[in-house]
């Protein structure tokens, strides 16, 4: 099972990648992402979980199909606020049943459904925030990530590289050098499994080898150690696969 951190990355590497082949706006291409792969399918399936709990609204074809759709396609902006979230879902199922249909608003269904939701989006958030980071660092630091690829890429310049190793690489490299709070190990194993699983069958063992380099020969400073170092134990893992799920 992926953990949150594990998609956020995904998630900024497609939006590098985006960005890279066709010039789209990362950030905009990021927030494209998350909201589709991550955002409307649990949206579809909560709203579908309310459906089956109300009695009241069994046989209203055309309006329950219009209510999902309207709930699955609720932007995250909104759903963020929660007085905004609160009303936005309410206003939904006001309009969508009426009559024989209507549904209380203190009824256990749509308190179910507004508390599935608020869970949602505050995972939504924390994967979105950490892949929004990665993408802006990386933007903010090309340069010098991509002079740094260069130098250690034997044999191979950025342009001959794949596009997919390429976006890897650079979000890879921006966080072993520019997220202190990530620890090498992690960085580089990740990046590795998502080269695996994304890119080439050579991907995992290339990236594996630049970045090896990169940490031999930068020396990424990671507060961990210090922190480990000064207290004797062992520092947290943020990126372990029983990480929250989003």
């Amino acid at each position: 099972m992926s953990s949150r951190r594990r998609k956020s990355r995904e998630a900024a590497l497609k939006a590098l990648y985006q960005a890279d082949l066709v010039g789209h706006d990362p950030l905009a291409a990021l927030a494209t992402i998350v909201t589709e792969e991550h955002l409307q399918p649990a949206l579809e399936s909560f709203a579908r979980e309310f459906i089956l709990a109300t009695a009241a609204v069994q046989g209203q074809t055309v309006e329950i199909e219009s209510f999902i759709d309207a709930v699955s396609t609720l932007p995250l902006e909104v759903l963020a606020d929660a007085g905004r979230r609160r009303e936005a879902i309410e206003h939904l199922v006001l309009d969508s049943f009426h009559g024989p249909a209507a549904v209380p608003m203190a009824s256990d269904p749509v308190k179910a459904l507004l508390d599935r939701v608020a869970d949602k989006v505050a995972g939504v958030e924390q994967l979105h925030q950490f892949a929004r980071d990665l993408v802006e660092r990386t933007q903010e630091h090309r340069t010098r990530i991509d002079e740094l690829l260069s130098q250690v890429a034997d044999h191979w310049s950025l342009d001959r590289m794949a596009s997919l190793d390429r976006a890897i690489l650079r979000f890879a490299t921006c966080e072993l050098l520019f997220f202190p709070d990530v620890p090498v190990n992690v960085t580089i194993n990740e990046a590795i499994e998502i080269a695996r699983k994304y890119s080439t069958d050579r991907s995992g063992e290339f990236v594996n080898g630049i970045l090896d380099k990169i940490k031999r020969d930068q020396h990424p400073k990671k507060r961990e150690t210090a922190r480990c170092r000064k207290g004797g134990g062992t520092p947290p893992a943020p990126d372990s696969p029983s990480s929250t799920e989003a």
